[in-house]
């Protein structure tokens, strides 16, 4: 099989040095181009061929019917590619003019014109492409982008895409995404492989975070849309989808061959081991009151004493920058057989606490003195963003991570591709509460949290290129996980007499089925339409006697479940070449269920005698309950929801010259229905009865132009820019509030929709590639953020940086974000080096005075405006063998990333050394 593979290439090879096919003479001359296309059916890949290099193809389709393509993975002149595609099929093919290819069978006699069939490009364009030809923001990571900026957080990866940032970042090595302020609670829902596994994770009185887990080295690449989609994996995204999609035999096997292993190892610096639990850290003691020069010395001992030092001696050893202590490393291997392709990878991680940088607002401690008549009182104050002193281990950063990945491709008759994947994730790690870094006396290092994801696939595609009615996906999908969140120490748990933290389980099952269909007349068309559906579950062990414990009943977790059904819509007319217009629409129905009965806590009320005085108080316990079986008994009342609706979307796009130029307009809508954990009672907060919880309804309106043009300033030079207004609005939105005065339950917290949240601002990527030099923008810059919610003790209905109690809060991004890449591909492209730079903003300050957020337990955290140097540099020393080198955070800053929750800092400067080696 190989060496009849290779002799195929060398014939192609040998064919356009002679000249076979119109216009092979000057493919020598002709500007070479980046194609992946896989084996598989020749209609397909000429589909992939037409896409990728912008041309049509014109071929009777009974032609190909039954043929199969040779693999084409790299840099290929037009000419060169389709010689290696047509090899050993028996087809020729020439030119019929600039932009269309035509191919007929060999067996013809003379040079007999076939009937066509035009194969459009633009559906399916290449990966790094797509968003500057899409009327809408979105944004791709490739693979060799998620290798070059890997980091030492798995959200590292995000780093640099406009509109995108990661929340709580630097815990659990969960993916919390934020796009242009939405957030949480499947705002953004993150796929892997169509499937979606996002955890809400209670985070103390500072808020919640949502974690979908995945190890880098599985990830094949990233597609990011912002705002609501069309599609079926779509369903209640307001701020927009992150799809991930895992490793496939293409990302491994080389083009000359049927099997492919790829091994790749990762050592970091900049860490050590996690100290024994209980380990304290940091900067603490302050904000006490001391005494020295006392009269009796007795008066200056014990909690009096002044320490010599507000912080442990111990994890102030920071390793050298090459001094590598943390590992990463992963085999991934894939083969093609007849009909089947299988993909086994398996990845492993070991990273120990991190420390921080040194330069940047550390903590310092000022003593303040004051002379009293016996002895000098000394109060200690501490100062600056976080309790971590510069250059210190920053306890429970560790994690430890296994995942194992397997998928295959099962090519069925008649162009069917059925691709099944299992992908586990099993990770201890450590964590710290906000409010621990907060309010507690100490920092300690805890017994790690574990978390085990489960996530199985079925897709599957049936696309036959001569009906141009049917293009049928079927996805269908289960993520199964289990987690345990120990987030204090042993002793604060003893201390406030609060539960034995539970394993929670989470089940997600999910159904989508879609179609699209083409036609001409007046102009061509396209409808696509589809059905989704979710099934939701969560279960949390709780004791039957403690159901009836109105505080435990409280405490434990969350039992509950959730249905969704949604359908949508979607028509593409493009009445002339240079304009298109796009109109959809999505209905959504979701229940929601809180297996746990509502205990409410009883009161102590007054017996009266017959002169209308108290005589005696007694405690009287409240019952909220209802005969719903008519059995004459009391049964309890649980929470539930029930909600539907419909939304639409609209665009136009128009390329005027058709030259690589366009402009868009885009108004689209989408309703978020309450999610599991918002209608369910445990950790925080829980909805209650006289609030009903009602639908986020977001609008999202965005003015932009793309271009995307070659050969602008050199040959084969590539330019891609895009600029985008955009106004995003969400009304009803939903989170965490303080109670109104007027409502009942005496809560401390309440989930409520709260009027709306809007967002304004710009958005800007550009691209330039020239071959040896290239460069990249990119950035959003926000000028208009505002939330309103009319209730008890605002005195503003709106403001800019957030309301009591609310988790919105310390999910508003920084009123501006860029980042700036410079590279060069130098000895003959086998060194790829460069650097990175990024620019965040601070976020929105609150005010000096009245603000509504001191009212509550998690006040906005302050992060400071910093900037980033990040360098990197990858060698090719051969087909096989590559060798990354990184510096991140080259100048060694202190500072706490942008939506942290909790005041922990990030990395200081890290280094990085990976081998990559593929045969």
């Amino acid at each position: 099989m190989l060496r009849c593979w290779k002799s195929r290439i060398f014939l192609s090879v040998l064919l356009s040095l002679c000249g076979v096919g119109s216009a092979v003479a000057q493919s020598a001359a002709a500007p070479l181009r980046h194609f992946e296309i896989p084996s598989q059916s020749l209609h397909l890949a000429l589909g992939q061929f037409a896409r990728q290099s912008g041309m049509q193809v014109s071929v009777d389709a009974p032609t190909v019917d039954g043929l199969m393509s040779w693999p084409l993975s790299g840099e290929f002149t037009v000419d060169q590619a389709l010689n290696t595609l047509l090899t050993g099929t028996g087809l020729q093919w020439y030119l019929s003019d600039d932009a269309t290819v035509v191919l007929q069978s060999t067996a013809v006699d003379g040079m007999t014109l076939l009937p066509k069939l035009k194969v459009e490009s633009g559906v399916d364009i290449a990966a790094e492409d797509a968003p500057y030809r899409a009327a809408e923001s979105s944004s791709v990571i490739t693979s060799e982008q998620i290798a070059r900026f890997r980091g030492t957080s798995v959200g590292d990866i995000f780093q640099g895409t406009p509109g995108v940032l990661v929340g709580e970042n630097r815990n659990s090595g969960g993916l919390d995404i934020n796009i242009r302020g939405m957030q949480g609670q499947s705002r953004v829902p993150v796929l892997i492989d169509g499937a979606r596994q996002e955890t809400t994770v209670y985070r103390g009185y500072a808020g919640v975070a949502s974690r979908s887990y995945v190890d880098p080295d599985l990830i094949g690449g990233i597609d990011i849309s912002k705002g609501p989609v069309m599609d079926a994996d779509g369903a209640g995204a307001t701020g927009g989808v992150v799809s991930m999609r895992t490793l496939s035999v293409d990302d491994i096997i080389t083009t000359d061959k049927d099997w492919g292993l790829r091994l790749r190892g990762s050592l970091m610096s900049n860490s050590s081991r996690p100290p024994s639990a209980g380990t304290a850290a940091g900067v603490n003691g302050t904000g006490m009151v001391y005494r020295v020069d006392c009269a009796s010395p007795g008066l200056c001992e014990g909690e009096h004493a002044l320490p010599e030092s507000f912080g442990e001696p111990s994890g102030m050893d920071r390793p050298g920058l090459l001094d590598f202590r943390s590992w990463a490393g992963s085999l991934a291997l894939a083969k093609r057989f007849e009909t089947v392709d299988v993909v086994i990878a398996y990845a492993q991680r070991d990273q120990g606490n991190y420390y921080t940088g040194k330069d940047g607002p550390i903590p310092d401690v000022e003593l303040q003195y004051r002379e009293l008549p016996f002895y000098t009182e000394v109060t200690a104050l501490r100062e600056g963003i976080s309790r971590f002193r510069g250059e210190e281990r920053v306890v429970n950063s560790n994690n430890k991570s296994k995942s194992l990945l397997l998928k295959s491709d099962i090519y069925l008759p008649d162009d069917q591709l059925w691709t099944l994947s299992y992908q586990r994730y099993d990770s201890e790690y450590g964590e710290l509460m906000p409010s621990q870094l907060i309010w507690l006396e100490k920092i300690r290092q805890t017994e790690s949290s574990t978390v085990t994801a489960d996530t199985y696939t079925s897709r599957y595609q049936w696309n036959p290129g001569n009906r141009d009615w049917l293009n049928l996906r079927a996805n269908l999908w289960h993520t199964h996980t289990r987690s345990l969140n120990r987030s204090y120490s042993e002793d604060i748990y003893e201390s406030f007499n609060s539960p034995e933290p539970k394993a929670e389980t989470y089940d997600r099952y999910g159904l989508d089925l879609s179609n699209e269909m083409t036609w001409q007349g007046w102009g061509e068309h396209l409808l696509s339409y589809g059905v989704s559906a979710q099934w939701e579950d969560i279960d949390t062990p709780i004791p039957a006697e403690d159901l009836e414990n109105p505080l435990a009943n409280a405490a434990f977790g969350r039992i509950g479940e959730r249905d969704e059904l949604a359908a949508f819509l979607n028509w593409q007319w493009q009445p002339w070449e240079e304009l298109t217009l796009n109109s959809g629409i999505r209905y959504l129905r979701v229940e929601t269920e809180d297996h746990k009965p509502i205990v409410p806590q009883g009161e102590m009320q007054c017996v009266y005698d017959a002169t209308g005085e108290c005589v005696e108080e007694v405690y009287v316990e409240s019952i909220y309950c209802v005969d719903r079986d008519g059995d004459g008994e009391c049964d309890p009342i649980s929470y539930r929801t029930r909600n539907s609706g419909s939304a639409p979307v609209f665009s136009v796009s128009w390329e005027p010259w058709l030259n690589g130029v366009q402009f868009y307009l885009r108004h689209a809508e989408a309703l978020r229905m309450p999610s599991l954990f918002e209608a369910t009672q445990g950790w925080s907060v829980k909805p209650a009865l006289d609030v009903a919880l009602r639908p986020e309804h977001a609008t999202n309106r965005e003015a932009g132009v793309n271009v995307l043009r070659r050969d602008v300033l050199f040959e084969a030079d590539r330019l891609a820019l895009k600029l985008a207004r955009f106004r995003n609005l969400t009304e009803d939105y939903l989170t965490r509030t303080s109670p109104n005065v007027w409502e009942e339950g005496n809560e401390m917290f309440v989930m409520r929709n709260i009027d709306s949240v809007e967002l304004h601002g710009t958005e800007l990527s550009v691209e330039y590639d020239q071959g040896r030099f290239y460069g990249s923008v990119a950035g959003t810059k926000y000028d208009h953020i505002e939330v309103c919610h009319y209730g008890s003790y605002r005195r503003e209905r709106c403001n800019d940086y957030g309301v009591a109690n609310s988790y919105f809060n310390n999910m508003i991004p920084p009123e501006w974000h860029a980042t700036v890449t410079l590279g060069a591909r130098l000895f003959k492209k086998r060194l790829d080096t460069g650097l990175r730079l990024t620019y965040m903003g601070q976020r929105t300050p609150t005010p000096p005075f009245n603000d509504d957020t001191a009212r509550g337990f998690n006040s906005p955290v302050p992060w400071h405006a910093y900037r980033l140097v990040d360098l990197y540099a990858s060698w090719q020393q051969s087909e096989q063998l590559s060798v990354d080198f990184n510096i991140d955070n080259a100048t060694d800053q202190y500072y706490l990333d942008a939506l942290s929750l909790g005041m922990v800092p990030a990395p200081g400067r890290t280094a990085r050394l990976s081998l990559t080696w593929s045969f």
